[in-house]
């Protein structure tokens, strides 16, 4: 690919002015004009909106009209896809030597770093700099530190594809950014904001804690928790307000040069209260707020160098952080990490900082990423503004949005943009209307751009966002959150003028909105208890939350219009024994082994959300088929239209391998036509899906346990009713158990026989197909000591099967099994099938064992049970039986006396060709079997298509 003609033309020009052009007088401005605008617009950009977007979805941004004084303004351009940033340009006059001065390279990649985008340019025309961003910035590295592609625009002509597969808009879309970011991921001295920031804080939290604990010994843990959050919340708020120029750029760097810091800061906290209103700044009592007076961080004791310490860290040239580009949902996941760890007391009154036991036991804190928050958010509370108007007689304002277990806010904070933007764009249709009276809804800034006033985004805030949490930090951290998004974009002009026209401060009291309490636990709770037995610290921690009071005006009028979230996933053996048994009498659709996320959906249908409501979560994926949902599910069905299901599977979530699924119900009553709308995708390929199908919810009425089978469409119905319809399954001639529990492996499982108790014993991981059990581990089989022992004639029979019970969901392969005659003692990540004698028609064992091993059960098994890891020994019980005649019945023992004795063989073989040899008998016989299979089920041609295709690895 050339350069296009009018690039030739752009780099022909600079050449016959270079020396013009680079004397100091030639303006960055102008550069932009001329060279730059007309450059990116070849590159397939919207560079002048001339598709007239809405100021939340154009192309590029023009960020000039925010350069603020003296302080650090934002990067040039910012180039986006359907409103989301993808790269920074940064420009420069070309007398700028972009080769070799630091400043320039150092504020472009202070600016990215901080926004979290992998790449981004520096330019100034002459020269072309591409660095990668994600190394993190000091302000002593060479220009070229992090550079990934420099050139001249000489080079144009010949380069021009290079330039092209990455920063086009096309080459976007297509993908070719992200590859090329994927490309030269690893490079030494990554370090994403996020994550540096996180640690940033959490240094700050173990310094604050130490010191105000060490000066204050009359604190209590909550008390110190809570003014460690206020004091950090506070800071991070008043810098982020001077790096957008709310705030005079450098106030609390100036207390640095000084004594007593934290007097001098309280001076600045309390000129905050008056200017903001905020609950994050509330130091004397007003009738007219909601949320309690803080009386107790202003008398507190804090050391100067501690503070010093925080507050040189957060400015140049210490700090690498341009708070100005800082995203709103990099901030929420910080936080979201940061939460998972609390302050504790020793008895000498010393802080120790550790990580929360429900925190330990998840393996850390899984933050929801932006997408999932747009996804859901866009199709709930878009679905509801849909056809509505702005003002407060169109509907929109009397919208309630609600999440239940709101954490840091991403959930809030995502429909609250999304409701900012609705406001805009509809505004902006009409601006002559919404520009007057005494409560204009817009107003144009700096370069003719429309933009809501304060007072209309704080309107927008107090009607429509709610929020409920159990943690009291995740509750300011929300609230934080919210406050800066009211401020976004401004700068302290505007607010200054904003405020003085409405003779109001700038921001809100969420005290009303966003509350701290146990939204499963309420005041019955205590109705069989003497609340006088409980301590102090068990009440706290119970927090009950009572729905009819704390929110009485939403509730009598039937409740949230929207209630959107990531509910907390929280197995049943990690409850205490009373939360237990409050949730198992309080919550109809709680059985078995259930988790809390499914007492948060059933809250939602049943109490929370009004008629005619949303609801949208992201929960696991047990959520389909697993038993202990099987009342949710028919609850579900038959109360709800299930508009939406989508199986997402594994890689939501960073370091975490959790399968999830987003489902969105509407609270009316389904009928016989309502469909649902399944999806199957890969996370980030919500746009692409590997299969999607609506069904008639009815439909699903008629599985087993109420399954929701995402992976049969209507068409595939048949197959999986053609399977069905054998007189037969698997438990008329098995007794299905899963293995044994020792409940200390470590104790009871050894890999040498320490004494005759010592069995021989086989784990889950050990089961191959039809592969023999192998030797080496041995278990201690005490009825007395074991948690789950199960019957010692479950592993003493003369044969049985045995399955893995636990099994990666993303592979094909579900069910994998084979025979023992060896009495091996089965651990619980296995399943055990004894044969039962008492059955009408007599199969041998094998003949049972190849049906178990086929791809048609295994088909059956993948698309009929798709709800988790596990395998469970109900869901086995199902797999239906064909009657084979004689011929047919011998042939497949046969063929599995052949696999075993192969698997015999390939487990004792030492050279590659022997090996190879045998696999190739292997798969042959392999397919004879499911040949069989197919036989005896009478399947057609079209139908082993489908079974191949779904099975294929």
């Amino acid at each position: 690919m050339t350069a296009p003609p009018k690039v030739l033309d752009l780099v022909e020009r600079f050449q016959d002015q270079k020396e013009s052009y680079k004397k100091g007088s030639y303006k960055e401005e102008q550069l932009r004009i001329e060279f730059i605008n007309p450059f990116f617009a070849e590159l397939g950009w919207d560079v002048e909106n001339v598709k007239s977007y809405a100021e939340a979805y154009k192309e590029v941004v023009h960020e000039d009209a925010l350069k603020l004084g003296a302080a650090t303004k934002a990067p040039d351009y910012s180039f986006r896809i359907g409103g989301l940033r993808k790269f920074f340009v940064e420009t420069k006059k070309p007398a700028v030597n972009i080769k070799q001065d630091t400043d320039p390279a150092f504020q472009l990649r202070r600016y990215a770093w901080s926004a979290k985008l992998p790449l981004s340019i520096l330019t100034d025309f002459e020269e072309f700099a591409v660095y990668d961003c994600r190394v993190k910035p000091a302000k002593n590295d060479p220009a070229s530190k992090a550079r990934v592609l420099y050139l001249t625009f000489e080079e144009y002509e010949k380069r021009w594809e290079e330039i092209a597969s990455v920063f086009s808009r096309e080459a976007i879309l297509k993908g070719s950014f992200d590859q090329y970011v994927e490309k030269h991921r690893g490079m030494r001295g990554t370090a994403e904001v996020d994550k540096a920031f996180l640690q940033e804080i959490e240094r700050w939290r173990e310094s604050l804690a130490r010191n105000i604990a060490l000066r204050n010994d009359q604190l209590t843990k909550r008390e110190l928790n809570y003014a460690v959050q206020k004091t950090i919340d506070r800071i991070i708020f008043l810098r982020i307000c001077e790096d957008r120029g709310i705030e005079r750029y450098g106030r609390l760097m100036a207390l640095v040069s000084g004594e007593q810091i934290y007097k001098r800061l309280f001076v600045l906290f309390r000129e905050a209260d008056d200017r903001y209103n905020s609950g994050i700044f509330h130091f004397r009592l007003e009738t007219s707020r909601p949320s309690a007076c803080d009386e107790l961080t202003p008398g507190l004791a804090v050391d100067d160098k501690v503070l010093k310490d925080i507050l040189k860290s957060l400015y140049y040239p210490e700090s690498p952080y341009e708070f100005s580009v800082l995203p709103a949902d990099i901030l929420g996941q910080v936080y979201e990490q940061f939460l998972g760890k609390v302050i504790r007391l020793t008895l000498g009154h010393r802080a120790v900082v550790e990580e929360k036991p429900e925190v330990r036991k998840a393996g850390g804190v899984y933050y929801t990423p932006t997408y999932i928050v747009d996804y859901i958010v866009g199709h709930t509370v878009g679905e509801l503004v849909k056809d509505k108007k702005p003002g407060p007689l169109g509907g929109v304002s009397r919208l309630r949005i609600l999440d239940p277990a709101c954490g840091s806010g991403s959930f809030l904070l995502g429909a609250y943009q999304y409701l900012l933007d609705w406001h805009l764009k509809e505004y902006s249709k009409e601006p002559e209307r919404w520009t007057k009276g005494k409560s204009p809804r817009i107003y144009q800034r700096q370069g003719g751009v429309w933009a809501l006033t304060i007072d209309e985004r704080k309107r927008i805030l107090l009607n429509n966002i709610y929020g409920v949490d159990i943690d009291p930090q995740a509750v300011e951290v929300t609230k934080l959150s919210l406050l800066l998004k009211v401020l976004e974009g401004e700068d302290e002009q505007s607010v200054g003028n904003q405020i003085w026209l409405i003779k109001q401060r700038a921001l809100p009291d969420l005290g009303s909105n966003i509350k701290c309490g146990n939204s499963l636990i309420g005041p019955d709770f205590y109705q069989s208890r003497q609340m006088s037995l409980l301590d102090e610290e068990e009440i706290y921690r119970i927090n009950a939350f009572d729905w009819d009071k704390e929110f009485k005006e939403i509730m009598e009028v039937g409740g949230f219009d929207a209630v959107i979230g990531n509910p907390p996933y929280l197995f049943i053996t990690e409850l205490n024994q009373q939360d237990k048994n409050y949730f198992f009498s309080k919550y109809e659709t709680a059985e078995y082994r259930f988790d809390v996320y499914g007492l948060f959906t059933e809250l939602g249908i049943k109490k929370l959300i009004r008629k005619e409501g949303t609801l949208g979560f992201i929960v696991p994926h047990s959520l389909l088929s697993n038993n202990s949902f099987k009342k949710l599910r028919k609850l579900l069905l038959e109360t709800t239209n299930i508009n939406e299901v989508l199986d997402i599977g594994p890689g939501v979530f960073e370091n975490a391998s959790n399968e999830t699924m987003i489902f969105i119900v509407k609270k009316a009553q389904p009928n016989e036509q309502t469909l649902t709308s399944v999806m199957r995708c890969k996370p980030r390929s919500f746009n692409s899906p590997t299969d999607h199908f609506y069904i008639e919810q009815v439909k699903w009425l008629s599985n087993y346990s109420f399954s929701w089978l995402v992976m049969i469409c209507p068409e595939r119905l048949d197959l999986i009713h053609k399977l069905k319809k054998k007189k037969d399954v698997f438990s008329d001639f098995f007794e299905i158990n899963q293995g044994l529990r020792t409940g200390n492996n470590k104790k009871y499982l050894s890999d040498t026989k320490i004494s005759d108790d010592w069995f021989p014993a086989v784990g889950g991981k050990q089961v191959g197909r039809y592969s023999p059990l192998p030797r080496g581990l041995y278990v201690y089989y005490n009825p007395r000591v074991l948690d789950a022992p199960r019957r010692r004639e479950l592993f003493d029979s003369s044969e049985k099967i045995v399955i893995q019970e636990v099994r990666n969901i993303s592979l094909k392969r579900r069910l994998v099994a084979t025979y023992d005659s060896e009495q091996f003692f089965c651990l619980q990540s296995t399943n055990v099938l004894n044969p039962i004698n008492s059955h009408r028609i007599k199969l041998h064992i094998y003949f049972l064992l190849g049906l178990l091993n086929s791809s048609t059960s295994n088909y059956y098994f993948l698309v009929s049970f798709p709800g988790n890891n596990h395998i469970a020994s109900h869901q086995l019980a199902q797999i239906p039986v064909p009657s084979p005649d004689k011929a047919r019945h011998d042939q497949m023992v046969s063929l599995v006396e052949t696999m075993l004795d192969l698997h015999e063989k390939l487990a004792a073989a030492k050279s590659p060709q022997e090996k190879t040899f045998l696999e190739r008998q292997i798969q042959s016989t392999d397919a004879q079997i499911d040949q069989l299979v197919y036989e005896l089920y009478g399947l057609t041609g079209e139908e082993i298509k489908i079974v191949e295709q779904a099975t294929a690895s």
